[in-house]
């Protein structure tokens, strides 16, 4: 019975995204720089895909495609953000590859994402994790670039 408490309160994911990660701090965002939308990390893109950090299924995606809400199955729900201030894009740039209720291992794609089109519009490119329950995180690589789907990036209790 330690055991499973143990596992259950100490978590990691996979990088949602290759790039840099960086602290919530590093964002030019003060509610997600302060925390106000919980605890997390974020990625400064170097590619176009988005995957599932976690194993879980879609609980919402918004009708303009920035941001993808997951129910994890082993921790946290999440909500992966991409970028600040897209909802103003209303859809364009990003391709999604999944719909609500489907269920997502780590690494399965999520989107895809025209970053080049996000940075012309004058838009940050940040993909933001967020923890949607109380929960805290500690960058194990910050400022490094990380693959998609690399392990051990962020440790996770809750």
């Amino acid at each position: 019975m330690f055991f499973s408490i143990f596992k259950k309160n100490k978590l990691k994911f996979v990088s949602p995204a290759k790039g840099v990660l960086k602290s919530l701090d590093k964002v030019k965002d003060e509610s997600i720089a302060n925390r106000y939308l919980g605890d997390g990390f974020a990625i400064e893109p170097k590619d176009r895909k988005i995957i599932s950090p976690v194993d879980g299924k879609i609980l919402l995606i918004f009708p303009t495609l920035h941001a993808i809400g997951i129910k994890n199955y082993d921790g946290p729900d999440i909500l992966i953000h991409i970028g600040l201030d897209t909802v103003n894009l209303k859809g364009e740039g990003f391709k999604p590859f999944c719909q609500v209720g489907q269920e997502v291992k780590k690494g399965d794609l999520l989107m895809e994402v025209d970053f080049e089109l996000i940075k012309a519009k004058g838009f940050s490119c940040d993909v933001i994790v967020l923890a949607q329950e109380k929960a805290s995180f500690k960058i194990l690589k910050e400022n490094r670039i990380v693959e998609c789907g690399e392990n051990e990036i962020v440790e996770v209790k809750y």
